[in-house]
């Protein structure tokens, strides 16, 4: 999943498909917290711990506050990078 030239929603797409456990047609871009059944407090930490190893980052409290969405999500993730794919 790291390899070159996977972008970084492909990658967090990834990240939440198996952290979540979503299946079939759901559509990761319009996932919000707390609105998606299993995107509870606890899946919430998993996903940060996830995206924190496959980013090699650690995010700030504010960033795991503010990661209300897959979009947002994708933001945070992209400041981290400065800009990488």
């Amino acid at each position: 999943m790291t390899a070159e030239g996977t972008t970084i929603e492909a990658r967090l797409e990834g990240l939440f498909k198996d952290v979540l456990e979503i299946q079939g047609d759901i559509r990761t871009d319009e996932l919000k917290y707390n609105a998606y059944p299993k995107w509870n407090s606890l899946a919430h930490m998993s996903l940060v711990a996830a995206i924190e190893t496959e980013f090699d980052c650690i995010l700030e409290t504010d960033d795991i506050l503010g990661m209300s969405s897959f979009d947002a999500a994708v933001d945070i993730v992209r400041r981290h990078h400065n800009g990488a794919n």
